[in-house]
């Protein structure tokens, strides 16, 4: 890494460690979270996000590696003294307080005057788009609206990086998808790094600059929700992000550009080689089912199967079929009027892929 990009670079970990006695909770985990970025972790509950985030925080000690932060070597500095602040899935409201008190807690904890403390509260509920309601007590917010007083508690103190711990957790499900649009706004507004957890793969899709996807304690890849989406780099990833079709195959040619996949025993498609793959090997096709089509009527097709189930699912439908190897392929279509799936359970229809948008991944 060069002088810089070390410049733009918020937080920094190096073959980090963590064990629990004979628990290893992190394994050898690397990565750098730019400045102003909306940085998500994302995996299963115990694949050690969560440890990660706390090892940031310092509630954490690290077993082995290195930590910075803006440069500055962070990892035995207590976590009262790290310029962080954290948001948990319970917001912690103290239920006395009014909402302005609330926000001003922490600058009172630093021993700022009173002037500074309404006034950078006010600033904070304004960000928030909070400021009419100050004088009010959390009992008498929305869940969403107590979401928000907790964020601009965190960065009433102009931390580095905020970490959020699955905020949105305890919010139902409307309100959690409205909280995502607002959560993004806030951080570019705020002009800082924030740290995400969640296990939701919406969530992490929907507001990341770049998402770390962990399993068991390691990372498994990194990059924008376009790379993790289309270009999985692993059989966990494809099947943990999105909806995917994995099906056994081999590599029957190949060179730097494609691959011929064996799909079925009589059908082969061809796709972009982006792992390096050499004939002989075995893995899986991943197959987005939004990269499927259903053959109209007379329309010659290049595969063939039997349908299994129909699902309508509101915006679109949910095919799932039995090809001739018995494998099942799943397929969703729009129930957009020219476009709705009108297929019986029992018909044999051809499918058309998408074979530009599959990828070989090597078991």
């Amino acid at each position: 890494m060069t002088g810089s990009d070390q410049a733009n670079v918020a937080v920094a970990a190096n073959s980090l460690f963590k064990n629990y006695g004979s628990v290893e909770a992190l394994k050898d985990v690397s990565l750098s979270i730019n400045d102003n970025e909306f940085f998500t972790l994302l995996g299963p509950s115990g694949c050690g996000k969560t440890t990660l985030l706390r090892i940031i925080a310092g509630f954490e000690a690290i077993t082995a590696g290195t930590l910075f932060l803006h440069g500055k070597n962070i990892a035995d500095l207590p976590a009262n003294k790290r310029p962080v602040n954290t948001v948990f899935q319970n917001y912690s409201l103290f239920p006395h307080m009014t909402v302005a008190d609330n926000v001003g807690f922490g600058l009172e904890m630093q021993g700022k005057d009173k002037q500074h403390i309404k006034q950078r509260a006010g600033e904070m509920l304004e960000l928030v788009q909070l400021g009419e309601y100050a004088d009010r007590k959390p009992s008498q917010l929305s869940g969403g609206q107590q979401q928000r007083v907790a964020l601009a508690r965190a960065l009433a103190p102009q931390p580095e990086v905020l970490l959020l711990d699955e905020p949105l957790s305890a919010l139902d499900l409307k309100l959690r998808k409205a909280m995502r649009i607002e959560l993004k706004q806030i951080q570019e507004n705020a002009g800082i790094t924030f740290i995400f957890v969640t296990h939701d793969q919406e969530e992490a899709l929907t507001m990341s600059d770049r998402i770390a996807v962990m399993s068991q304690g390691e990372l498994q890849q990194l990059g924008t929700a376009t790379d993790i989406y289309q270009e999985p780099k692993n059989k966990f990833v494809a099947d943990f992000i999105g909806e995917s079709n994995l099906i056994a195959s081999t590599v029957l040619g190949a060179d730097n550009n494609s691959i011929q996949c064996k799909l079925t025993d009589n059908v082969s498609i061809t796709t972009p080689n982006t792992l390096g793959a050499a004939p002989g090997d075995q893995g899986e096709l991943c197959i987005r089912p939004e990269r499927i089509r259903l053959s109209n009527s007379g329309e010659s097709a290049s595969l063939e199967g039997v349908v299994d189930s129909v699902m309508y699912l509101g915006t679109d439908t949910q095919v799932v079929l039995k090809l001739d190897d018995k494998q099942s392929i799943s397929v969703r279509t729009q129930n957009a009027d020219n476009n709705r799936a009108v297929v019986e359970v029992g018909q044999r229809v051809g499918l058309h892929i998408d074979e530009s948008s599959c990828r070989f991944l090597a078991g």
